[in-house]
């Protein structure tokens, strides 16, 4: 009978750890928010401007990344802390995706080796609801 409560705990824990981490897990998605244009800082390896452009849902999708004249397209997707990209014509690249603040990424990986990264800005403004 006392198996039967240790295990009857047990697997209550492990419920509750399970959802919290898929909480979290949201949270941190909802905060990384990858969808949009992104823009690396000055200061990288190669001074050509260059871009990311993520598009589907929170954590995988398309992607266009621009190198100075070099466009390159496919898919992505994000597990954990590591961000995959998988270009229409290569081998796929993964990437240490850092969150620094709202609209500043790191990347970190064969080349992008510590490149920061800010959310471009775009035309649309919000309006706020008068009351």
């Amino acid at each position: 009978m006392i198996y039967l409560v240790v295990l009857g705990v047990v697997a209550l824990l492990v419920v509750r750890w399970a959802r919290a981490t898929k909480r979290a897990r949201g949270e941190w998605l909802q905060a990384l928010n990858l969808s949009g244009r992104w823009e690396r800082q000055p200061g990288g390896a190669n001074g050509a401007p260059r871009s990311l452009t993520f598009t589907g849902d929170l954590a995988a999708g398309r992607y266009e990344a621009k190198d100075g004249e070099t466009v390159s397209r496919g898919d992505w997707r994000l597990r954990g802390h590591t961000l995959t990209l998988v270009p229409a014509d290569g081998p796929e690249s993964e990437f240490d995706l850092r969150l620094f603040g709202p609209g500043e990424i790191g990347l970190d990986g064969p080349g992008r080796e510590r490149e920061i990264y800010r959310r471009s800005s775009d035309n649309v403004i919000p309006l706020q609801v008068r009351r």
